[in-house]
This record gives C-alpha cells, sequence and structure tokens, in this order.
C-alpha cells in the first residue's frame, strides 16, 4: 500500500540513551536521580518511543511490569515538579510489560509527553514491579516522534 501525499506519518528525532545506572532497583522500588541522565525536548515533540532494556538474574513474575514516571525540571521558571516515589507518583508515563525470562528484553511503548515550557527538561524514573530486582544492566532510550504530512 502506498501512503497517499499529505496523509499522516509519523516523524523521528535522533534516539538518546537516558541510564546512567548507578545501582539496581529492588522489586517495588522506584530509581533513584542519579540512575537516568536528564533530557531536554529540544524538538518540542509531543511523543516519543522509550525503550527499556532489561536483564533480570531471575525471571521476573508473569504479566509484571516496570512503570515510567517523569519528573519535569523547570516548569515554572526554576522550579521543578516533585520526585517520583512510592507516596507520590506524579507523572505516570506508561508500563513496559515483562517476559517471565533472564535473556535481554527489549520492551517499547510509546508515550506522550507533558511539555510545559520550550525545550522541556525530563528525568524519568523507573518503577520496579517485577517481583525481582532489577540487575545494574538496565538501561532507557528515548527517540522524539511527531506527526506530520507525508511529501
Amino acid at each position: 500500500m502506498a501512503i497517499s501525499t499529505g496523509a499522516a506519518v509519523e516523524f523521528f528525532g535522533s534516539q538518546t540513551t537516558l541510564n546512567n545506572t548507578t545501582a539496581a532497583v529492588s522489586n517495588n522500588a522506584f530509581s533513584v536521580a542519579g540512575d537516568v541522565n536528564s533530557w531536554a525536548n529540544t524538538d518540542d515533540a509531543p511523543q516519543a518511543s522509550m525503550i527499556l532494556l532489561a536483564n533480570f538474574s531471575v525471571a521476573p513474575d508473569a504479566n509484571s511490569s516496570i512503570n515510567l514516571y517523569a519528573k519535569l525540571d523547570n516548569i515554572e521558571g526554576t522550579n521543578d515538579q516533585d520526585i517520583p516515589d512510592a507516596n507520590f507518583q506524579h507523572t505516570y508515563l506508561g508500563s513496559f510489560p515483562l517476559n517471565d525470562v533472564t535473556t535481554a528484553q527489549y520492551i517499547s511503548i510509546g508515550i506522550s509527553l507533558p511539555n510545559t515550557v520550550t525545550s522541556q527538561d525530563y528525568i524519568f524514573y523507573i518503577e520496579n514491579k517485577s517481583g525481582q530486582s532489577l540487575p545494574l544492566a538496565w538501561d532507557l532510550f528515548i527517540t522524539p516522534k511527531t506527526l506530520g504530512p507525508a511529501a
């Protein structure tokens, strides 16, 4: 099937590796601020593709997930949102469904980016709901995307 001129298609920015992992993430715990590098949405994209690389040494529970949250920085001048935690998750972006295996899993989800300013700064956090500890080798990747007319 050929896509007709003017039809809505996705356009993708460059993928960025976000991880700066300094520790494993225990079951039912959140990652910490130093685990993921901040990311500036310099394209002002309204959406993104997020990929989680998960390498479990013990298989996660069947039908479990890792949840993705964001802390938006500089939303009012230099004021930031609160850091998500078990008592206040705040900006939920989506969940990565997990397979109950110990091989590397690359899991992709599409998310909306809640921009409040141009070039919004984000710090992403994960919440491990896998039933197991997520070892040090996990990683996050982001690719901004938008819709536009096909040429």
